[in-house]
């Protein structure tokens, strides 16, 4: 019989108080689902949850089980919560997501990820824009490095047969380098073709400025170096033996780099100038393209 008996008076208490410290908990969800749900279209309605069976072993005259009802309102709440939440979130995302990307056209292969971007070849140079119009730079279409032919090492309008090293690295710097100032050129308005051979120029008479910078500071340069080298040799004294190796070596380098470095940055800064001002300044040629 102790099995079976009837809910007494205190666990009918208990399951009041439970149910009613549930009250705000149960408003608060279904307030905002609510609210959520009627900003946007209202979604399907969503089959209502069976009832569930009774229990065989309470009697028919017992109370209803307060617990039961409470769990299936949260259950119910927390469901049109948790959707509303979603469809407003997809919704006022949307404008910010991004676009998907187009598909590539027919017969133009897609760049895999990671790879270098494209290339162009050499242009020909068989037309050359009068010069226009400069105005303040503008944004437009980044222009794409110019591949050097085989074998041979390019470095602006300076193309020369290939030393008998790995050439590539110094290549793409430079076809970099170039692509960038030729960019600049057209967001200042220069048309392509003068704007290709400005930047070929810029990138070669700046190599060739730096060189010859450097050339005229090698005696300077040079004795830097040496006094460099003495002074790494001392301070390497206190950490022999790899001291008195890495020590001269690196005071020799920082030496020399102390009146080289400044010397070529200048000497690259006059170059680069003189070859801009070249390729603005040349006589227009030849027939637009069609």
């Amino acid at each position: 019989m102790g099995k079976h008996r009837a809910t007494g008076p205190a666990r009918r208490a208990a399951g009041s108080v439970v149910a009613a410290g549930a009250v705000p908990l149960i408003a608060t969800l279904i307030g905002a689902g609510t609210a959520n749900a009627e900003a946007l279209p209202a979604p399907p309605a969503s089959p209502l949850i069976p009832a569930l069976p009774a229990n065989p072993l309470q009697p028919a005259s017992a109370a209803p089980d307060p617990v039961r009802e409470i769990t299936t309102a949260v259950h119910d709440a927390t469901r049109v919560a948790v959707r509303s939440a979603t469809d407003t979130f997809g919704v006022a995302a949307a404008p910010f997501l991004p676009a998907p990307p187009a598909p590539a056209p027919a017969g133009v292969a897609e760049p895999a990820p990671g790879q270098a971007p494209a290339t162009r070849p050499l242009p020909q140079h068989a037309y050359l824009a009068p010069q226009g119009d400069l105005h303040a730079p503008v944004p437009v279409a980044p222009v794409a490095p110019i591949e050097a032919p085989p074998g041979k090492l390019r470095i602006g309008n300076i193309i020369m047969d290939a030393p008998p090293f790995d050439v590539r690295e110094i290549n793409t710097g430079a076809a970099q380098a170039e692509a960038q100032v030729a960019t600049f050129y057209d967001s200042v308005g220069v048309e392509r073709s003068r704007s290709d051979r400005m930047a070929a120029q810029t990138v070669g008479s700046a190599a060739i400025g730096a060189s010859v910078a450097n050339t005229l500071a090698s005696p300077i340069a040079t004795t830097s170096a040496m006094v460099g080298a003495v002074a790494g040799l001392i301070s390497g004294v206190p950490f022999l033996p790899i001291g008195l190796v890495v020590g001269p070596v690196l005071g020799a380098a920082i030496g020399y780099a102390v009146i080289a470095a400044p010397a070529m940055a200048v000497g690259a800064a006059v170059g680069g100038a003189i070859g801009a001002a070249e390729g603005y300044t040349a006589a227009p040629y030849g027939a637009p393209p069609q």
